[in-house]
């Protein structure tokens, strides 16, 4: 749901919500550049490295006469201001920007908005895991356009979802690449943990996960191996633990791939991880 104050087209609105007109190229062509990260205790979480993605797609796209980096940043932190009631009663959210190539004025659309989170359903999934199915669906090639940018175009991760929820409706898609080895899914990044040490698809065959990074980061402090290799749907399956990463909920764990159960109990490395991960997260002193 989206909430407060929005930025569209250079105005500040409270109503009607955003909207793209049916003749922009982010209708029509699904020509978006879009980002998204959240706040953990009313802070945005890892800004630089989403604003930088966010970036390097617009360029990408050649979306062109946006406002400068600087005056992004601006509006940015002026989004926030404006909606802080807001945020202090529905507690942490999401926020979501993104630019097309307009319509037939060709005049960039570029909007700003905050979102709810559904917090009781990330509790569930880091409490007890979320099911994940591995679909048949696979990956556009990178030949069409590079996985590292984060664009609209995503009817793909969208018939993953639906062949995985008509097994089971909390459960995830997880998209194949070429070669039949596992990439990610709709939301999030994934890792199998396996003799100890965990593995995920190597940096170009998935976007480049924001939480990800940071989850490396704390492995690595922790001292668990982590390594970046092609994985089979048949290890998936095997591994004693998938780790899952994503801006929504953070770092939570699979319950169960392709019905075989995972099980993440005190001292797994999952919650070694997502407890060194929720002491970070926390504002300091």
């Amino acid at each position: 749901m989206i909430l407060g104050e929005y930025f569209q087209n250079g105005r500040w609105y409270d109503t009607p919500p955003p909207r793209i007109d049916s003749t922009d190229l982010g209708f029509r062509q699904g020509v978006t550049a879009v980002e998204r990260l959240r706040t953990y205790h009313g802070q945005p979480f890892q800004t630089d490295r989403h604003l930088q993605r966010w970036w390097d797609t617009v360029e990408a796209l050649g979306i062109a006469s946006l406002p400068s980096k600087e005056s992004f940043i601006a509006l940015f932190d002026e989004l926030i201001e404006r909606n802080r009631a807001t945020m202090a009663v529905h507690g942490d959210v999401g926020i979501t920007w993104l630019a097309t190539p307009g319509g037939e004025s060709r005049s960039p659309t570029c909007i700003l908005q905050i979102q709810s989170l559904d917090h009781q359903r990330h509790q569930r999934w880091a409490q007890s895991g979320q099911p994940l199915v591995i679909t048949d669906v696979t990956q556009p090639p990178p030949s069409s356009w590079s996985r590292q940018i984060k664009t609209r175009c995503r009817l793909h991760y969208y018939l993953a979802d639906q062949q995985a929820k008509r097994r089971q409706p909390d459960a995830a898609g997880v998209l194949l690449d070429g070669d039949g080895s596992i990439t990610e899914t709709s939301t999030c990044n994934l890792a199998i943990l396996s003799q100890g040490t965990l593995c995920s698809p190597p940096k170009d065959r998935i976007l480049h996960g924001v939480t990800q990074a940071v989850v490396e980061s704390i492995a690595g402090d922790l001292g668990i191996g982590w390594t970046l290799a092609p994985i089979t749907p048949q290890q998936m399956r095997d591994a004693d633990e998938v780790l899952l990463m994503g801006t929504d909920a953070g770092v939570w764990y699979a319950g169960e791939v392709d019905g075989c159960q995972k099980h993440c109990d005190h001292d797994s490395v999952y919650r070694r991880i997502k407890a060194e991960f929720d002491r970070r997260v926390m504002p300091a002193d």
